[in-house]
């Protein structure tokens, strides 16, 4: 469990240090659109430049791509502010939870166990457990993820092929004529 965890600490690290280098990037960006945009101002002010097409192409096109990092800012602050870091602290609380998978009532047992493990492989010189680490990562950070998908999909479902039979209030009642 720990060489697992310790790959998912180190995982999450290459991760945290790109999304690093890419808001230096972004940020380096932003300022030079900005200074760019300021130019152009400057220059319009003091008729230099006349506005005619092919500034304004250029001005729209500095605007939409500010915007572009802007959002782009927004969602990396938004997502680092959800992180969890993983410490040892919470990898031993997690660890605790094989006691009540040895101990706990047998639903509460199933439950989590599918909500980790996306399936489990068996083959002749093997047993593989496969999951997502995302989910892995979520359970031990403790926090829940923001995606908020729906694990499953029942695709024989049908609307009126279930237990309750009755006839709809716009199909009249048998019981009432």
């Amino acid at each position: 469990m720990a060489a697992v965890l310790g790959a998912l600490v180190e995982r999450s690290a290459a991760k945290e240090a790109a999304v690093d280098e890419r808001l230096r990037t972004l940020i380096t960006e932003l300022n030079q659109i900005r200074e760019k945009l300021s130019r152009l101002y400057q220059a319009i002010e003091d008729v230099i430049v006349e506005t005619d097409e092919e500034v304004k192409e250029c001005i729209n096109n500095l605007k939409a791509r500010r915007d572009v990092i802007d959002a782009s800012l927004g969602r990396i602050a938004e997502q680092a502010s959800v992180s969890a870091v993983i410490t040892p602290d919470r990898i031993f609380v997690f660890t605790l939870v094989r006691q009540k998978l040895d101990d706990g009532e047998i639903l509460a047992r199933k439950a989590y166990l599918r909500a980790i493990i996306a399936r489990i492989e068996v083959d002749d010189d093997e047993v593989r457990v496969l999951g997502d680490k995302t989910v892995l990562a979520e359970t031990v950070t403790g926090r829940r993820g923001t995606t908020g998908n729906v694990r499953g999909f029942v695709r024989k479902w049908c609307t009126r092929e279930d237990s309750n039979l009755w006839p709809l209030p716009s199909e009249g009642s048998a019981l009432s004529s």
